[in-house]
C-alpha cells in the first residue's frame, strides 16, 4: 500500500483564531489533530488493496481524498456518514474497487483530515462543494456511495447537478426520507457542542448493534467524538427530509439500502416512502443490519451493490 499525503498540516500552538474560522469546524487544539490524524493513519493501513492520498482545493475545504481501483476502471464516489471519515470504507475498499475506481472523500466540517475553509450554510453549498471536488479530480460524471449523511450529499447533488451523476446507492441516508427520531435528533444536536461528551464505546452500539469493531477504527472515531469542535450550528448546514417533489425529481437510477436494526427512523417507513416516489430504484432491508450497514454487513452490502452497478437501468 502506498500514500502520499499532502493535506494542510494543522495551524501551530500559539496560532490565533480569526473570528471566521471560529465559525468553522475545526479540532479543538493542533495536538488533538495531529493524534486524531496519527489514528487515522493507523486505520488507513487495514484498507486492503494499493492507495494514494492527497487533497484538493475548493471553494469550502483543503478536500481530502483517498484513491484506489484501476485508473480506467468507472468512478466510484463514496461520501461517508457523520462522525466517521473515508477510513469507515476499509471493509469495503477490497470489493469496490476491484473494479472501479473509487474515491472516498473525506466530508467538509468533519472529523477527518479535510479541512474547512468556508461555512456551508444550505443545500447549493454543499452541492458546489462537492462539483468542486469532482472537477478537480477530472470526473466528469459519477456513481456516488452515500451513507448516512453522506446519502444526504448525494441526494442533494443529484438534485443539483443531474448530469454528473451516474447512479446513486444510498446507505441508511440520513434525514432524506424521514425526520430523525427524537433521541437521534438531541444527539446530533446537542453532542458536537456539549462540553463533555460519551465516548465511541457508548455511541457506535446504538448505531452498530451486536458489531465487533476493529479497536483501531474505534479509537479514530473517539478522538473525532472527542475531539472535534463542529461549525457553528446557527450558520451551518443540517440535513432535513427532502419533499416529495424533490424525491420525484431524482433522475438517476438509484439503490437503497437500509439495516432491519435501523434506529435513525423507521426503516420500513424509509423504504415505503422512497419506493413510492423515486422513480427508478430499488430497495432492500439488510437482515441484522444498524445504521453502519456496509461496515457491519460488508460481503452483503458489497455484492448487492456491485451487482447494481453492473446492471442496467432497472
Amino acid at each position: 500500500m502506498n500514500a502520499t499525503p499532502s493535506e494542510p498540516e494543522p495551524p501551530r500552538a500559539g496560532s490565533t483564531v480569526s473570528p471566521h474560522a471560529r465559525d468553522l469546524g475545526r479540532f479543538r487544539s493542533p495536538q488533538v489533530e495531529r493524534t486524531y490524524r496519527a489514528a487515522y493513519g493507523d486505520v488507513l493501513t487495514l484498507w486492503p488493496v494499493p492507495f494514494n492520498a492527497f487533497t484538493v482545493s475548493t471553494p469550502f475545504a483543503e478536500t481530502h481524498v483517498i484513491v484506489s481501483g484501476p485508473e480506467a476502471g468507472p468512478p466510484l464516489v463514496l461520501l461517508h456518514a457523520t462522525g466517521m471519515s473515508s477510513t469507515v470504507w476499509f471493509p469495503n475498499a477490497g470489493d469496490l474497487s476491484r473494479t472501479h475506481r473509487t474515491f472516498a472523500v473525506d466530508v467538509v466540517n468533519e472529523p477527518g483530515r479535510t479541512g474547512q475553509t468556508r461555512l456551508l450554510r444550505g443545500p447549493a453549498d454543499c452541492a458546489t462543494w462537492l462539483l468542486a471536488v469532482l472537477d478537480e479530480l477530472h470526473i466528469a460524471r459519477a456513481t456516488l456511495i452515500g451513507s448516512s449523511y453522506g446519502g444526504w450529499l448525494a441526494i442533494n447533488l443529484a438534485l443539483h447537478a443531474p448530469q454528473r451523476v451516474e447512479k446513486l446507492v444510498l446507505l441508511a441516508p440520513a434525514a432524506s426520507l424521514l425526520p430523525f427520531t427524537l433521541s437521534t435528533y438531541l444527539l446530533l444536536r446537542l453532542l458536537p457542542y456539549a462540553p463533555v461528551k460519551p465516548g465511541a464505546k457508548r455511541i457506535l452500539p446504538m448505531y452498530l448493534p451486536g458489531f465487533e469493531i476493529d479497536p483501531r477504527f474505534v479509537r479514530q472515531l473517539d478522538l473525532g467524538v472527542r475531539g472535534f469542535r463542529y461549525a457553528n450550528p446557527r450558520k451551518s448546514i443540517f440535513p432535513r427530509p427532502y419533499t416529495d417533489d424533490q424525491l420525484r425529481a431524482v433522475s438517476a437510477s438509484t439503490l437503497l439500502l437500509i439495516g432491519d436494526r435501523e434506529r435513525i427512523y423507521d426503516p420500513y417507513k424509509a423504504l415505503e416512502r422512497a419506493a413510492r416516489l423515486v422513480p427508478t430504484i430499488e430497495t432492500e432491508l439488510i437482515p441484522g443490519a444498524g445504521h453502519i450497514l456496509a461496515m457491519q454487513q460488508p460481503h452483503t452490502v458489497d455484492q448487492r451493490v456491485l451487482a447494481f452497478l453492473q446492471s442496467g437501468t432497472p
